[in-house]
């Protein structure tokens, strides 16, 4: 006698996009963390010089519930500063934020 039993999630994850613009290159991805009711994208720059340019990435997140508010933060050489994300679009289970370091 064999017996199957398959378990899995019926919630389907949230999926929250930051549409990120900065003022210049050298900028990475260091991931997201979640503070209270607040999603933060983290992005680092490190070293002595950057271009001057205008930068654009976009970066994801799957959320079991979506924040109240989207921060992206950018730290660079030490020096973090924040800046409050606008949300753009919602479907239901995406929203796309945007946020500029201009």
């Amino acid at each position: 006698m064999f017996g199957v039993i398959v378990a899995y999630n019926t919630e389907e994850k949230k999926v929250i996009i930051l549409k990120a613009t900065f003022r210049m290159g050298g900028i990475t991805y260091e991931g997201h963390e979640v503070q209270g009711d607040t999603l933060i994208f983290k992005f680092k720059r490190t070293g002595d010089f950057f271009t001057q340019t205008i930068v654009e990435k976009e970066v994801k997140a799957e959320v079991d519930e979506f924040p109240a508010k989207v921060i992206m933060e950018v730290d660079t050489n030490g020096n973090v500063k924040r800046y409050e994300a606008e949300l753009i679009f919602d479907d239901g289970n995406e929203k796309i934020y945007k946020a500029s370091e201009l």
